[in-house]
């Protein structure tokens, strides 16, 4: 393929810092490589402007860009189809949404709340490929974040050392480190289209259940983890009742324990996609070990970066 040029949208948050280091790393392969932002934000990139970002300042319809990637939390992901429409009057060729996490193509997870404005993305992405040939998009499919994990969100808690859950702990999950996801991203760039214009990639770095995950966060802490299992169904009455109650990071939150604690439901079903690149993810022990030496460097980036409502 030419050589591409790439812009980044909500690069400011937890994805973002890997994805510019992996862009960085790979600078000669791409045109332009660049970050949509606001002139009063532009300072938070500088780093990124030193090492040869372009920073764009609010202009989602800036020309020049072959491929435009998406990684906008729950409350701005109600903004991607605007988006998507200014990208393709600049030209745009390829478009990420923010997707990062489950395969929300099947099952429970075409109806469950915590991804409505994810489908609204995708359904948005179809109807502009019908009428615009040209144009392709990527679902990038990781399952969730490692790191994520061990946020409070899923009902581990490293300090007091407790483990909340509503469902059973033989429950697998699909997880990809977020270095691997950004080394993933660049080099799904290079990889050939497909001819529907609809490309799915699924590279989970390996699929755990929750005993397990809890098992290793003992291993490397060298503590005893309380564990409490609540049944499944508590998680839906308090998305209920959250969302009675107009609150709506509650009811996203319990949307997503409820489908998390759904024993029936895959993540990230097979097959993978991960024969397909060039590297070998990083195990879980792997990520969480590099996460708590970060952490004792003062690297607290979990909390800074990961708002309670934001989709896994």
């Amino acid at each position: 393929m030419s050589v591409p040029s790439i812009l980044l949208i909500g690069a400011g948050g937890y994805l973002g810092g890997p994805v510019t280091v992996a862009l960085l790393a790979n600078r000669s392969r791409f045109n332009r490589i660049a970050i949509l932002t606001e002139e009063s934000k532009k300072q938070k990139f500088a780093e990124q402007e030193a090492k040869g970002f372009e920073l764009i300042i609010g202009a989602f319809d800036s020309p020049g860009f072959d491929v435009v990637v998406s990684m906008l939390g729950n409350h701005a992901m109600k903004y991607q189809p605007a988006i998507i429409d200014a990208a393709m009057t600049a030209g745009v060729t390829e478009f990420y949404p923010s997707e990062f996490g489950s395969d929300i193509g099947q099952g429970d997870y075409l109806t469950n709340r915590y991804w409505r404005d994810k489908h609204i993305t995708r359904q948005h992405l179809r109807d502009v490929a019908r009428k615009n040939p040209g144009f392709n998009y990527t679902f990038l499919v990781t399952g969730g974040f490692m790191e994520f994990a061990l946020h409070p969100l899923f009902g581990i808690d490293i300090e007091k050392h407790t483990f909340t859950f509503y469902g059973s702990p033989e429950k697998q999950e699909a997880l990809t480190a977020v270095d691997d996801v950004a080394k993933y991203l660049v080099e799904s760039v290079f990889l050939p289209k497909s001819p529907s214009q609809e490309r799915t990639i699924r590279i989970p770095g390996g699929s755990y259940a929750w005993k397990d995950i809890i098992a290793t966060l003992e291993r490397v802490q060298g503590v005893n983890y309380a564990c409490t299992y609540h049944p499944r169904q508590d998680a839906i009455d308090a998305q209920k009742a959250y969302a009675e109650k107009g609150d709506v990071d509650g009811e996203l939150a319990f949307s997503l324990k409820a489908l998390m604690g759904d024993i029936n439901t895959v993540s990230v079903p097979e097959p993978w996609d991960n024969d397909k690149f060039s590297f070998k993810p990083a195990t879980f022990e792997e990520t969480v070990r590099k996460f708590f030496e970060d952490l004792k460097r003062g690297e607290d980036k979990l909390a800074r970066n990961f708002p309670v409502s934001s989709q896994s």
